[in-house]
């Protein structure tokens, strides 16, 4: 819900669209630190005018709203923001008769805020009202004007800014014609999220069925040292059973040589679990975008606008093609300048770069996983597995509570068919025929008459367009376990 107000006008709307899809792979999920925000709550924005609706505008602490801001300008639709923080505290005033003015969501940013309220007596103009302005550091002024005073409480819900709580009955001036109060927000606190909070904002993006794409703008600012690392390994092990996400990953910004960089990620595919490496890509070096905040230039991550790019590719021709040599846009330099043998060795460390062509600006150059295996190198080919979970799920968990039986297999088979048959049409998978592209088996072979009938068991082999290697999955259907996609 987005909300705003002007003298005398409070306005309350829906954007059109705001139902979850699934089955999209161009969604985008942002762990990080904003101004403002509720805490550990996932928002669903659309634009960039809902991410400052939301989370206030840029102050220049934080990185995730210039990610959020390049996602958006570089062809995103849709993410998902989690608001990542220590523990913090909420501005807040007394106004009168227990009533309290409470800012919408914790931090300094309102801490000096004021809110004015001018009660207006009974005459024979009319009734008694209430006006309110709330006028807060760095956000636009407020001003509900003419309230009944039982509905205050009520109409302020639409402030972005503010919320009131009631005490007893409203606050009542006596005889007098007319009052104001003038209060001043305080009290509000801010801290830097740690290891905790970013593995329980870890653990919310992977509840979201929606998000195909993960970034993480401020970690390599917030977390250092072992803490940064396990928490990266927390959040490939949280989405690699899921088969429906990439991450993008960040260098952090203190490792400022090539040597730094791949030391970096050499800890990283030390891991030696491809499954887990292919969850994840790394893009470099960081841009140079304008400074919302202010006046010049600042470094930002390149995930966001690499994102937002991935996003755009997505929706023009599909997951199947590589999110690379595209044009990246709301940046204008690079932060980093390498020179070419140095560009080779991040390539061949499997890192992503962003480079400056001549004549086309700043550009998208590759698109591999973190992962050496030759099946899971390649993000064109991750994605098209995500799409497919994706579109496994939704055709078969309406199924789990059946039994098995051969009409249930039939049903399965089906409905799997329709979905692969779709994907082959747009260009996804190989071979000129569907038979040569796809293969579906959920039968007696794999589902033998002694097997558990509660259990359903299918096997599916894709031939991705690019490249050939097949992607199998099993798919096992259980009425104790719901539905379980694996990739074989």
């Amino acid at each position: 819900m987005t909300s705003a107000a002007l003298p005398g006008v409070s306005l309350t709307f829906v954007p059109s669209g705001s139902d979850t899809e699934p089955l999209r792979t161009d969604v985008a999920a942002f762990l990080g630190r904003t101004r403002r925000g509720p805490v550990d709550t996932p928002v669903r924005v659309e634009s960039w005018n809902d991410v400052v609706g939301a989370f206030g505008p840029p102050d220049g602490s934080a990185a995730t709203p210039y990610a959020l801001r390049g996602f958006f300008e570089n062809g995103g639709r849709t993410a998902w923001v989690l608001r990542v923080s220590g523990p913090v505290e909420t501005a807040s005033a007394e106004w009168t008769d227990g009533w309290r003015v409470v800012a919408t969501s914790p931090g300094t940013w309102a801490n000096g805020g004021r809110v004015v309220i001018r009660h207006q007596g009974s005459s024979v103009a009319g009734p008694p009202t209430v006006t309110v302005r709330v006028m807060v550091p760095g956000e636009p002024t407020e001003i509900f004007a003419g309230m009944p005073p039982s509905e205050v409480a009520d109409r302020l819900t639409a402030s972005r800014l503010v919320r009131f709580v009631p005490g007893g009955a409203p606050p009542d001036p006596g005889d007098a014609i007319s009052a104001t109060w003038d209060l001043v927000l305080a009290g509000g606190t801010d801290a830097e999220p740690g290891r905790d909070e970013y593995g329980a904002a870890v653990r919310d993006q992977a509840d979201l069925p929606e998000p195909a794409l993960v970034a993480l703008p401020d970690l390599g600012t917030d977390l250092t040292g072992p803490d940064h690392a396990e928490l990266i390994l927390e959040l490939l092990r949280t989405v690699q059973p899921l088969l429906d996400r990439l991450v993008l990953l960040d260098v952090p910004p203190a490792l400022s040589t090539v040597d730094d960089v791949l030391a970096w990620v050499t800890g990283l595919t030390g891991l030696g679990d491809e499954a887990l490496l292919a969850t994840a890509a790394v893009y470099h070096p960081p841009l140079r975008a304008p400074d919302l905040a202010g006046t010049g230039l600042r470094v930002v991550p390149a995930s966001g606008h690499v994102l937002g790019v991935v996003a755009r590719l997505d929706a023009e021709r599909g997951p199947h093609h590589t999110p690379a040599n595209a044009v990246v846009l709301d940046a204008v330099d690079l932060a980093a300048v390498h020179p070419e043998p140095q560009l080779v060795r991040l390539f061949e460390a499997n890192v992503d770069l962003v480079r400056c062509l001549r004549g086309r600006g700043l550009v998208v150059w590759g698109g591999r996983t973190l992962s050496g295996d030759p099946r899971r190198r390649y993000i064109a080919h991750r994605r098209v597995l995500h799409l497919l979970v994706r579109a496994i799920r939704r055709v078969a968990s309406p199924l789990v509570f059946d039994v098995n039986s051969p009409e249930l297999r039939l049903t399965l088979v089906r409905s799997l068919t329709s979905v692969l048959l779709e994907t082959f049409r747009s260009g996804a998978l190989a071979g000129a025929r569907p038979e040569q592209a796809f293969r579906v088996v959920c039968d007696e072979t794999n589902n033998p008459p002694e097997q558990d009938p509660g259990q359903v068991v299918c096997e599916i082999e894709v031939a991705p367009a690019v490249p050939m290697e097949f992607i199998r999955l099993r798919l096992v259907l259980g009425q104790d376990r719901g539905l379980e996609v694996v990739e074989a």
